[in-house]
């Protein structure tokens, strides 16, 4: 393997994050504590209980899933021809995108993208440091470096 086959991202994400879970659940028990404390009527907890199990839901149904992140070819800029694996309710598709920015946190990567292919929109996902391995969380750090360098 040469060092520039090493530095090109091409990799599988894992759907399920428990950073994102521990994120979720500490969410929802401050937003218990919160209704608990506002002395509601029971009609008004069910209420919340109910509104907060259709947001819930529909976020979890509707929402995109990265599954895996390959990375133009390196005679190509960093910023075009990247292709995307996407679920959705749909089923399984191969998105074509072009790279806006992206943003590294301490636990998560956040990348913005302008989907080309099939449809042109944008696309924002966070990526966990418990979805990818120790290497490709590497790269992905350097990525985020390069692009906030270069802008």
């Amino acid at each position: 393997m040469t060092l520039a086959t090493s530095l090109r991202i091409d990799t599988a994400i894992k759907p399920a994050s428990y950073v994102r879970g521990l994120l979720y659940m500490g969410l929802i028990g401050i937003m218990m504590i919160l209704a608990w404390l506002a002395s509601l009527a029971l009609w008004q907890y069910l209420l919340v209980l109910i509104v907060s199990a259709a947001v819930a839901s529909y976020l979890i149904i509707s929402r995109p899933i990265l599954l895996h992140i390959s990375q133009p070819r390196l005679s190509q800029r960093v910023d075009k021809q990247w292709q995307l694996l996407i679920r959705t309710g749909r089923g399984d598709e191969l998105w074509q995108a072009e790279l806006v920015a992206i943003h590294r946190y301490q636990w998560a990567t956040s990348i913005e993208f302008n989907i080309i292919e099939p449809y042109q929109k944008t696309f924002s996902t966070t990526i966990f440091r418990d979805q990818v391995n120790h290497e490709q969380w590497r790269q992905l750090n350097i990525l985020a470096n390069i692009s906030k360098s270069s802008s």
